[in-house]
């Protein structure tokens, strides 16, 4: 393969991959809630079945492009399964819903594969496997509904003329039936050229014949849909008998019959006949498939469905004529029907129209998310150049009013261009939540309770690196909930609960932060338990009794620490909860956890929006200079000596409009020489934090600016109440204030 050919294939199987793995983290939610819907209103969402359905033939047709015949076989027999429950031939189970998850769990292995080798060889008996267990699924709905529909006939009709009638027409059928005299009898030999031919053709006729099965499915009455599906098979079983594929020549033939006899009318085209032909056509599908390598097709299951379309074909002679009458009412009946044809038209004109609008506003591109992490790299090297030249010192003192308004829109537009960088990396959470729904479902299972999964704010967006990293905590939080937080059915009925648990998963946005909460209506986390493993552990000692909740439940993220009797296949290791604790803390997150016994425990994970540039405020310190987060700052104020209050311990409380609130200095924190020390010389900054709030004494405010968040070298380890550091528009290095760590330090000193 030349060098440009195999780029250009590298290409389009890096877009198919993209493109695949959204269609699965898509469609494996929607097939759960499908079965969720179905469990508990007795019926199938068909919007949410349309779609599964929709997403499914998207990437089998993927697939088809780059010839990808293991992913195109399964996915085309999970089409069918689906297609069954879309016409409302059957009622989707749980069984169904798990072959379904795992057809997808199986696509996902072989896109990994795909990635790897660019091809899915290999795979075939695994596949095999997947495909087997599909049509055997396939057959047994179909089977059973039709046995239903079955019974249903046989109350009018007499047992005795159903069996003569049956008989005498598989008799005349098998009578009627000459086979066609193959090349191999008439002295003719198979050519490679001849084989080429037949595999193009045949691939030709049996799209044609599924394309007008799929349209005479939505159109029952349309007869010349029927007669080209007919002679479809009819074209396919003489081409067949020519070659001499006596198995291929089999199954077109009983599908002929069955189409002859809908095309003239002696046989309804219901659900059921139209899945059976549709089958017949995937096995002569694989039929074609083993003549392309040289072989004579062997095709298993081919008695079964041939067994199936005779039995279909031969009810037709059970079906008495019709009346006279009938001819004028198939006449009105499309007059009647005219005018909701005519909307329907209409609806589907207006969807075409609205879609093309939408297509032309939402054009989209792919980019290499190394280019995007370069860009926003470049963007923050601006962010600081903008900085040092409007900031330069040589320039002070100098009265440059072109050069001011210069700057001024130097700064408009490099925040524009900070914003739209920013923008092009937000992701919504809805693919990290959908996720979770298949989690839930799991674990529930492997758990033996029953569990719902309510979302919230899944549209919130969030830094692609972010996601990226959340994704384990969440996993670890919701096997917390499902496996410690809710009870057994039995034990929620008894404590007057319903019987069903409830895990709710929410986003949203507040200060600057995007916060992640996981909540479970469950028995709560256990006090006295947590304490007593604390005290086993020596984390803790007996008079530590009586510490306040918060301090309690920080325990659980000690690494190793589990209160559960048994270590199950979900939890019980004690690795989990540390797991989220350093992750969230990789993202200069924060993880809250509250709690009442009986009522549920809530994890609340607040981590920052971006990873990148903040707004800040530059304060002087002495010689220092450091950086408050805007989004944490209420106000600033010089208080007057009334204001102020100083406890014999030392501790310096500040009254604004009635609230008092400790003051925090930040020389004797970081330990900075100044000559500032008076509390009405110098600035107070009020700061908040999830509604606590605390003032911090400065010397001055310098101003507000965008700042680039650097973080600390690893061999500085941890710096009290610090979460990073920034460089200032004169070069030099500006700390970030860690408001949370400091409203801790606050509340430790007042309390």
């Amino acid at each position: 393969m030349a060098n440009g050919d195999f780029e250009e294939k590298l290409e389009m199987v890096k877009c198919f991959l993209n493109d695949s793995r959204e269609m699965l983290d898509d469609v494996e939610p929607q097939i759960i809630a499908m079965e969720e819907k179905a469990l508990t209103v007795g019926e199938i969402d068909e919007a949410i079945l349309n779609a599964i359905f929709r997403l499914f033939h998207s990437l089998k047709g993927s697939a088809s492009f780059l010839d990808l015949q293991t992913i195109i076989s399964v996915t085309h027999e999970a089409e069918t399964l689906l297609d069954i429950f879309r016409t409302g031939q059957a009622v989707i189970r749980p069984a169904h819903v798990d072959l379904l998850i795992r057809t997808t769990d199986f696509i996902r292995n072989i896109l990994d594969v795909v990635e790897q080798q660019l091809n899915d060889e290999g795979y075939e008996d695994s596949a095999t496997e997947i495909i087997q267990d599909l049509k055997k699924t396939i057959v047994n709905v179909l089977e059973g509904q039709r046995q239903s529909r079955e019974g249903q006939e046989q109350a009018q009709l007499s047992e005795e003329k159903t069996a003569t009638e049956a008989a005498t027409e598989t008799a005349a059928a098998a009578e009627e039936y000459i086979p066609i005299e193959n090349c191999s009898e008439m002295g003719l030999e198979i050519t490679p050229e001849i084989l080429k031919r037949f595999i193009e053709e045949s691939n030709e006729i049996l799209d044609e014949a599924e394309n007008t099965l799929l349209a005479l499915e939505k159109t029952p009455d349309d007869h010349e849909s029927a007669a080209v599906a007919y002679r479809a098979f009819h074209s396919f079983k003489g081409n067949s008998g020519f070659l001499g594929y006596p198995d291929l020549e089999e199954i077109s033939r009983c599908g002929e019959s069955l189409l002859g006899q809908i095309k003239e009318q002696k046989k309804d085209c219901d659900p059921v006949a139209i899945s059976f032909l549709l089958i017949a056509i995937d096995i002569l599908r694989d039929g074609v498939r083993q003549a392309e390598t040289g072989v004579t097709p062997e095709l298993p299951g081919k008695n079964e469905v041939c067994a199936y379309l005779e039995k279909l074909a031969a009810e037709a002679a059970k079906v008495s004529p019709k009346e006279e009458s009938a001819p004028e009412q198939s006449i009105k009946e499309p007059k009647e029907t005219a005018p909701a044809a005519k909307g329907q038209e209409k609806t589907n004109e207006a969807e075409a129209e609205a879609k093309e609008k939408h297509g032309a506003s939402q054009q989209a591109i792919r980019v290499d998310l190394d280019k995007l992490d370069k860009l926003l790299d470049l963007v923050g090297e601006l962010v600081i150049s903008e900085a040092m030249v409007a900031n330069n010192p040589d320039l002070k003192g100098l009265q440059l009013d072109r050069f001011e308004k210069a700057v001024l829109q130097l700064d408009k537009i490099t925040r524009d261009i900070q914003e739209v960088a920013m923008s092009m990396r937000m992701i919504p959470l809805s693919g990290t939540f959908r996720k979770m729904m298949r989690l839930v479902r799991d674990l529930a299972h492997k758990a033996d309770k029953k569990v719902s999964l309510e979302i919230i704010g899944e549209e919130t967006e969030v830094d692609k690196t972010i996601i990226e990293q959340i994704s384990d905590p969440l996993v670890h939080l919701i096997r917390n909930a499902v496996d410690h937080g809710l009870e057994s059915a039995e034990e929620r009925l008894a404590a007057g609960k319903p019987e069903t648990g409830r895990v709710t998963i929410e986003a949203k946005h507040s200060a600057g932060e995007v916060w992640i909460v996981v909540e479970d209506d469950g028995k709560g986390l256990d006090r006295e338990k947590i304490i007593k493993k604390g005290i086993d552990r020596g984390l803790i000692t007996s008079e530590d009794r009586e510490m306040k909740d918060e301090e309690v439940w920080k325990m659980i993220f000690e690494p190793g620490f589990s209160t559960a009797d048994q270590v199950s296949s979900i939890s019980g290791r004690g690795v989990g909860m540390d797991v989220v604790k350093r992750n969230i803390e990789k993202l200069r997150g924060k993880v809250d956890v509250r709690s009442r016994t009986g009522s549920g425990t809530m994890f609340a994970v607040r981590i920052p929006l971006t990873l990148a540039i903040i707004e800040g405020m530059v304060v002087k310190v002495g010689a220092n200079r450091y950086t408050i987060p805007i989004n944490s700052i209420k106000e600033s104020l010089q208080p007057k000596e009334g204001q102020i209050t100083r406890t014999p311990d030392g501790l310096e409380i500040v009254s604004i409009r009635g609230e008092l609130l400790p003051v925090i200095r930040l020389h004797d924190l970081y330990q900075v020489a100044t000559d500032c020390r008076d509390l009405g010389g110098g600035i107070l900054i009020v700061v908040e934090n999830d509604q606590k709030k605390c003032c911090l004494f400065v010397d001055e405010v310098i101003g507000q600016q965008q700042i680039v968040i650097k973080g600390l070298s690893s061999y500085l380890g941890h710096v009290q109440s610090i979460s990073g550091c920034a460089i200032l528009g004169d070069g030099d290095i500006s700390m970030i204030l860690d408001i949370d760590d400091l409203i801790v330090c606050a509340e430790q000193v007042k309390h």
